[in-house]
């Protein structure tokens, strides 16, 4: 489907090496030109939170070849250009998607913004404002507030309990010193991933012009940079029993009151980390039970119970633990009853009442192969279904393979995860909504 090639790429003007995916698509006429960096919110230190996110924010402000932020618009919209980044809890991504025959300028563009971003005071402190309007923006949003809501209840480490956005008085009290440091310690090149996923025929006239371009982009790094991987810091939990322990906390319920028409809830239970065995028959359950507006959720709790508008289910998978649950906005009257309903979908797993089926089964598997064959129509898709997996897991996997995994789960494997992940008295829940009382909803969920 794919011709994936993977090459460290030596810097001409020090010892960094910048590890590089290459991802031909033969019919494709553009590219995209994407760098992952191996940092994300749940490195910051609790005075750093939201550093990740505002550093995205920085680097579209000024560079050394491209002085403003007008420069890079204006440079990347005269080829019609996409641009634009993203952070996670433990990712950041910047991508510029062009034609082909623009490679080079998309890559000198990118390249600039992180090995010589200006990083201006001045220009920190009027991004300020607009961050923390994105701040208000999501607590003013019901549905997005309780996500995060939920995070920092279920959590027991700051690092992963904190909003990605950060907090005001984080946003506000930082300086260009602390995006320097944040530069130099995540952003070297052995940290950062380079994906150029498309057309690639049309990049160079040969494969050596095409790596003496991107060597000439790393010729570009003046400052010190770390050249260590960033290591995770905490041991990974292999084994059921051991999910959770060392970051989920143990509080179960919040409630947010808030003069909502509609209440927004988050329910979910500690789940298996990203590298374990089961992850890919834990996908195929997720899909089962609320991937699609046929799953058992959507089918119970909108359409023949009408308690929702919204219903689906949550698979969070981090290196060292996970979550597995649903997310809903519901009635607010008959919130209680959505609770109950929601958790016996999943519980129903484990005391088969409700047995999978193998047509049940297959329709999942089908889903799951639809979904993924449908995503990767895109070069930006592709760059991240082969960075990411190469970024946070060191592996490089066809999508023939990751199908086969998922194609490979069987009844039994579900029936397991379902042991493991859906345990009894380890259900979590955060709500949001216009309610006098938190004792029934603490009773629906019990």
């Amino acid at each position: 489907m794919f011709q994936v090639s993977y090459q460290e790429i030596s810097s001409p003007k020090s010892s960094h090496k910048l590890p590089v995916i290459f991802i031909d698509i033969k019919t494709s006429k553009s590219v995209t030109t994407m760098f992952l960096a191996n940092t994300g919110s749940r490195y910051e230190k609790v005075s750093e939170e939201g550093l990740a996110h505002f550093f995205e924010h920085m680097v579209f402000k000024g560079t050394a070849k491209f002085p403003n932020a007008k420069d890079i618009s204006e440079t990347l919209d005269s080829v019609g250009a996409d641009f634009n980044a993203f952070t996670s809890k433990e990712y950041t991504g910047y991508y510029v998607r062009s034609a082909s025959a623009n490679f080079s300028l998309a890559l000198d563009v990118l390249s600039d913004m992180l090995f010589a971003p200006k990083l201006r005071q001045t220009d920190i402190d009027r991004e300020k404002g607009v961050i923390v309007e994105e701040l208000k923006m999501y607590k003013d949003n019901p549905s997005s507030h309780i996500a995060d809501v939920f995070e920092q209840m279920v959590f027991s480490d700051q690092a992963l309990a904190h909003p990605i956005i950060g907090r005001e008085e984080t946003i506000n009290s930082f300086q260009t010193a602390d995006f320097q440091r944040f530069l130099q310690k995540f952003y070297g090149p052995e940290n950062l991933l380079l994906v150029v996923a498309g057309g690639l025929q049309d990049l160079a006239k040969d494969q050596a012009e095409l790596l003496d371009k991107i060597q000439q982009s790393l010729a570009k790094l003046q400052d010190k940079r770390s050249d260590q991987r960033n290591p995770f810091p905490k041991a990974m939990a292999d084994q059921p029993a051991e999910i959770g322990r060392h970051t989920l906390s143990t509080e179960k319920f919040r409630l947010v009151e808030r003069p909502t028409e509609q209440a927004h809830l988050v329910m979910a239970w500690p789940a298996l980390h990203a590298n374990h065995e089961d992850r890919y028959a834990l996908q195929v359950l997720s899909a089962l039970v609320g991937g699609n507006m046929s799953s058992r959720l959507f089918s119970k709790v909108r359409e023949e119970l009408g308690l929702a508008y919204y219903v689906h289910s949550d698979l969070d998978l981090l290196h060292d633990t996970g979550l597995f649950g649903c997310s809903a906005g519901v009635d607010l009257s008959r919130a209680e009853e959505a609770i109950k309903v929601s958790k016996a979908v999943f519980t129903d797993l484990l005391t088969q009442k409700a047995k999978i089926k193998p047509q049940e089964l297959l329709r999942a598997k089908e889903y799951l192969r639809g979904k993924t064959l449908l995503g990767l129509e895109g070069n930006n898709s592709v760059a991240q279904f082969f960075g990411l997996r190469k970024l946070l897991r060191g592996e490089i996997l066809s999508v023939e393979a990751v199908l086969e995994r998922l194609d490979a789960v069987s009844i039994d494997d579900l029936n397991r995860v379902a042991r493991a992940t859906i345990r009894e008295n380890e259900l979590r829940l955060a709500i949001i909504g216009n309610f006098k009382s938190e004792e029934k909803l603490r009773l629906a969920m019990s």
